[in-house]
């Protein structure tokens, strides 16, 4: 496997990555609200049936964002082959004016999952945003991704934030609601 900075002639290739996950359980959101009073809970939960995407892929309009990104160079971009085939790639754009920076995207394809990819993706992430003072990492989830949910926390990652309308007016109803996660560096 080979570790390299992705490349906007990496682009056309993130599509053949395949992305979908499978979930048995999802972060069930409970929220109390009594005026200004609102209080969060998560509850681990079975889903039956287990969740499973389909269309879990990057979109051409991030594909488009993504190749502006990297023409600015501003940010850590990293792709991973297996036998000269994308199998994973993160994009990790700086946010100057808080000193920060965002996993946009960190996407490995399903087939090589549980190898560790993830994880070194995380370490070297970690590691660039330390060498170039960045506070903090932070990035999002839906609560009904419990796997990538149960990675980023036991990768440092805290949840930080809920967002319970992101998607529609009735995401906790539908079990996919927006996690904020955070890593201080």
């Amino acid at each position: 496997m080979l570790i390299r900075p992705l490349s906007v002639h990496d682009l056309p290739l993130l599509k053949s990555i395949d992305a979908n996950f499978t979930s048995d359980r999802f972060l069930d959101v409970n929220k109390i609200v009594d005026g200004f009073n609102v209080t969060w809970q998560l509850i681990e939960r079975p889903l039956d049936p287990p969740f499973v995407s389909t269309d879990y892929n990057i979109p051409d309009t991030e594909i488009e964002e993504l190749a502006d990104r990297l023409r600015k160079n501003d940010g850590f971009y990293l792709a991973v082959e297996d036998n000269g085939k994308l199998i994973a790639f993160l994009d990790m754009p700086r946010e100057h004016w808080r000193n920060t920076a965002l996993i946009s995207n960190l996407y490995i394809d399903q087939k090589f999952r549980g190898r560790a990819i993830g994880t070194e993706l995380i370490n070297r992430a970690v590691k660039w945003a330390q060498e170039n003072s960045i506070r903090a990492i932070w990035l999002e989830t839906q609560s009904n991704n419990y796997p990538a949910c149960q990675f980023y926390r036991s990768r440092g990652f805290e949840v930080c934030g809920i967002d319970d309308h992101f998607y529609s007016n009735e995401d906790i109803a539908l079990k996919e609601v927006v996690l904020f996660w955070w890593r201080e560096i």
